[in-house]
């Protein structure tokens, strides 16, 4: 393996400490994370650190990545009752990370039935709305699925994304960049 020497002035040895102990790697991996990043970011492409939450019905983890997103598409089951949204990234390393959220709908009535509760309970509460025993965070906010799925090639994602959205980022990827 080839080796490079970097010189690195006395005031600066601090950022490479900060640097290595963040990234919990050696300090090689980290400069060749930091220096993917910035040719990504130098080349224009649009890639950026990308945060989502994984998990279900409130109880979430954060991911991190560098990426870029390329499309998204939102589709409902046949009685409107569950929304997906799926997300499509490229991140740095080719690859293609999709986001996927699937929300329960609420019944429009049960919405409104919802608002009128609320709004009677801060009428009668006023200040002391904090005090109210057994309340919910919101009653409209339904439990949600979020996942992120990564996919070596965009041919990889066939039956995991709506087919509209698949055709989408063949174009987006054969298209020509612009540089305006």
């Amino acid at each position: 393996m080839p080796n490079k020497t970097i010189y690195v002035p006395d005031a600066d040895l601090e950022v490479f400490d900060q640097a290595q102990e963040v990234s919990g790697k050696n300090l090689s991996a980290t400069i060749v994370q930091a220096l993917r990043f910035y040719t990504k970011i130098g080349e224009g492409k649009g890639f950026e650190h990308i945060e989502i939450s994984e998990g279900e019905n409130g109880f979430y983890k954060r991911k991190r990545f560098i990426g870029r997103e390329l499309a998204s598409a939102s589709v409902h089951d046949e009685d409107h009752s569950l929304l997906t949204t799926y997300v499509v990234y490229e991140t740095t390393h080719g690859r293609y990370a999709v986001f996927i959220r699937e929300q329960k709908r609420i019944p429009l009535e049960q919405s409104i039935e919802n608002e009128l509760k609320k709004r009677i309970m801060e009428k009668f509460a006023g200040e002391n709305m904090n005090k109210v025993p057994f309340q919910k965070e919101s009653e409209d906010e339904a439990p949600d699925l979020r996942k992120l799925e990564v996919f070596n090639s965009i041919d990889d994602l066939v039956g995991h994304v709506p087919s509209d959205l698949y055709r989408s980022l063949h174009e987006i990827k054969d298209g020509e960049f612009l540089d305006i």
